[in-house]
C-alpha cells in the first residue's frame, strides 16, 4: 500500500496515490478442479490516484479526482474505461456542503460496514450482496429474482451528487443520474440518498437506492422495458479503536409483476491488536419468489462466511490472509 507525499502551495493542493495488491488465491467450485492463481487486489484494489483541490476564497474550494482500476498481475486496466473508479469535478463549502459531477462512488451504506471494504475478489458481502451468480448466460446479477434485477451500483457514471454538511453529527447525501445505455429508455440510470449520524465511536446510515437496468424482454413477442430495482437498506457501526462491529439490513426489490425478493443481512467485526487484525465478516442472503434457470418457483438461499488476518509491516506496507 503506497500514497505519494503531497503537494501543496498557498490553499491549493495535488496528491497522487495509489495501491499495489498482490496475492495467490486457491478457488474451488463444485463443479470444477481446484486452482491456484496469482490475483490483485486481495486486501484493496490495484489503482492510481489523482485529487487536486484549489482554494477559492470566503470557504469555498474547487476538487477534481481522477482514479484508475488496474490488474497488479498483468499491468492491464480493470476496464475499457482509463479512471473507471472515478472521474469527477465538484465544489466543497463548510457552510453549504459538497457538488459534484462526474463518475463517482454512490449515495449507499459507507464501504466500511463491510471488514473487508467490498472488494471484488475476497469479500461475501460483494459476493452475496451484490447476488452475483452463475447462470446459463454467464455471470449476473440477482438473476433469479426475474428479468431486469439489478443491485447497487457503487459507481454511477454521469451523475450529480450532494451532500450536507455535518449538522451535530447528522448529514445527508443525494444522487441522480441520467440513463447510461444510450438508449431511449429509460431516463433516469440510477438515484437515491442516505441519511446518517456519528458521535466519533458510534454510526448509523440508511439509504435508499433505485437501479434501472438496460431494456429487457419480459415476455417473449413484448417490446423491451427497463425494470426498476429498489434496494432500501440500514447499517450500524460501533468503533472503539480496539474492536469494530458492524451489521447491515438490505431488501432487494425488483418492481415488476411476478419478481423475487432479497433479504439481505451482514454482521461483521475487526480486532485491532497493535500491528494485527483479525476479521471476520458473515453474510445470509434468502429469497422469496427467487427462480431457476428453467423458471421455476425455487427455494434459494445463501450463507458467506470470511475470515482475514493483516499484519502492518510499517503505516504503508502490509501482508494479509484471507480465508471463506
Amino acid at each position: 500500500i503506497s500514497q505519494l507525499p503531497e503537494y501543496s502551495a498557498g490553499g491549493d493542493s495535488v496528491r497522487i496515490y495509489g495501491t499495489l495488491d498482490l496475492g495467490m488465491m486457491y478457488a474451488k467450485t463444485d463443479k470444477a478442479e481446484g486452482r491456484w492463481q496469482q490475483q490483485s487486489g486481495g486486501a484493496y484494489s490495484s489503482k492510481l490516484g489523482f485529487y487536486a483541490s484549489d482554494d477559492l476564497g470566503g470557504g469555498l474550494k474547487a476538487e477534481a479526482k481522477l482514479e484508475a482500476g488496474f490488474n497488479a498481475d498483468s499491468g492491464t486496466q480493470q476496464a475499457s474505461a482509463l479512471f473507471n473508479r472515478e472521474s469527477w469535478v465538484g465544489l466543497r463549502s463548510a457552510t453549504w456542503g459538497l457538488l459534484r459531477f462526474g463518475n463517482q462512488i454512490n449515495a449507499m451504506l459507507p464501504l466500511f460496514i463491510d471488514p473487508f471494504a467490498l472488494v471484488q475478489t475476497n469479500s461475501v458481502y460483494t459476493w452475496l450482496g451484490g447476488g452475483v451468480m452463475q447462470g446459463p448466460r454467464g455471470v449476473g446479477a440477482n438473476t433469479d429474482l426475474g428479468p431486469g434485477a439489478g443491485t447497487i451500483p457503487v459507481r454511477v457514471p454521469k451523475s450529480i451528487t450532494y451532500a450536507t454538511p455535518r449538522l451535530n453529527g447528522f448529514g445527508a447525501q443525494a444522487i441522480y443520474a441520467g440513463n447510461p445505455y444510450g438508449t431511449v429508455e429509460p431516463n433516469t440510470g440510477t438515484r437515491g440518498g442516505v441519511v446518517s449520524f456519528t458521535n466519533g465511536r458510534l454510526y448509523l446510515a440508511a439509504s435508499m437506492t433505485q437501479a434501472w437496468s438496460a431494456p429487457v424482454v419480459v415476455t417473449a413477442g413484448t417490446p423491451a422495458q427497463s425494470v426498476r430495482t429498489d434496494i432500501p437498506a440500514v447499517g450500524a457501526l460501533y468503533d472503539n479503536g480496539k474492536l469494530v462491529l458492524s451489521a447491515s439490513y438490505a431488501r432487494i426489490a425488483p418492481q415488476l409483476a411476478g419478481s423475487g425478493e432479497a433479504q439481505l443481512k451482514t454482521l461483521g467485526v475487526i480486532l485491532l491488536q497493535e500491528r494485527l487484525s483479525w476479521r471476520v465478516s458473515l453474510v445470509h442472503r434468502d429469497t422469496d419468489g427467487a427462480r431457476n434457470a428453467a423458471g421455476v418457483l425455487a427455494e434459494s438461499s445463501a450463507l458467506g462466511l470470511m475470515l482475514g488476518a493483516d499484519y502492518d509491516l510499517s503505516p504503508r506496507t502490509a501482508l494479509y490472509a484471507r480465508a471463506g
